[in-house]
């Protein structure tokens, strides 16, 4: 573990408290993958945001959700968090080859949705490309309407290389980008495993099991996170260049 500072302050929130004993924070594969269900009971039996912001977080500025019905998920984020969500969207942006001017058509739903319009936006912005809101186009009219305006903002169309952008809102927004090769490389910020699902014991480079993540900054401890993505933990660097870690999705 990279940030083995980071284990103190999760154990001492009460969501983790009594679920992550003394003795094994030394022992990484030995701390307990944390699921989503335990994420929505902790947060109804103690609303609004559960027991596992940090005691020194500041108030939420902006909030969000990610799921529906009996499966939505609150998330809340300070200034502070909020900023190093926006940094991470501009390193994984600019990997990806958005730079000033670059015109970017924003579809992503608008209002609670993480990550959504205004969050990428944000991003966009302070990168100085071009924001293009689009909207969800998810009727006709709506649809044609955001093709008249890509085509009016960026006549030419785009017919380049295609690149994706891994989000797992419960731990972050911008936790992985592809390369070339069809590779996705984790953010410096987020610490990535492949784990047994029913276990949680790492498996061997290679072979697949199921991405767990880390966040280590932010507002709110999150450890182990099972996210449900089958993956296969690769060598680094990768064939790309580039380094970190490096993984496919299943």
């Amino acid at each position: 573990m990279r940030h083995a500072t980071l284990l103190g302050r999760v154990a001492a929130t009460p969501f983790y408290r009594g679920r992550v004993a003394e003795g094994n924070l030394a022992t990484w594969d030995r701390l307990p993958l944390t699921r989503r269900e335990e994420l929505l009971r902790d947060q109804l039996d103690h609303l609004p945001l559960g027991t596992r912001r940090f005691a020194d977080a500041a108030a939420p500025v902006r909030v969000g959700v990610t799921g529906s019905g009996d499966g939505l998920l609150v998330l809340a984020w300070s200034p502070a968090a909020l900023a190093r969500e926006r940094a991470a969207g501009v390193r994984l942006l600019r990997r990806l080859g958005v730079g000033p001017g670059t015109r970017v058509a924003n579809s992503l739903p608008g209002a609670l949705a993480t990550p959504g319009a205004l969050l990428l936006g944000d991003v966009v912005e302070e990168i100085g490309a071009l924001d293009v809101p689009l909207g969800s186009p998810d009727t006709e009219p709506a649809a044609r309407q955001a093709w008249e305006l890509v085509d009016r903002v960026e006549p030419a169309g785009f017919s380049g290389w295609q690149r994706h952008w891994l989000a797992v809102p419960e731990a972050a927004s911008f936790v992985a980008h592809s390369c070339a090769a069809s590779r996705y490389h984790v953010d410096e910020r987020v610490e990535a495993e492949v784990v047994d699902v029913e276990s949680g014991a790492p498996v061997a480079a290679g072979r697949e099991g199921m991405l767990a993540l880390t966040p280590v900054e932010g507002d709110t401890a999150l450890l182990r996170y099972a996210s449900g993505l089958g993956a296969r933990m690769l060598p680094a660097p990768c064939g790309c260049g580039e380094a970190g870690t490096v993984m496919e999705i299943a």
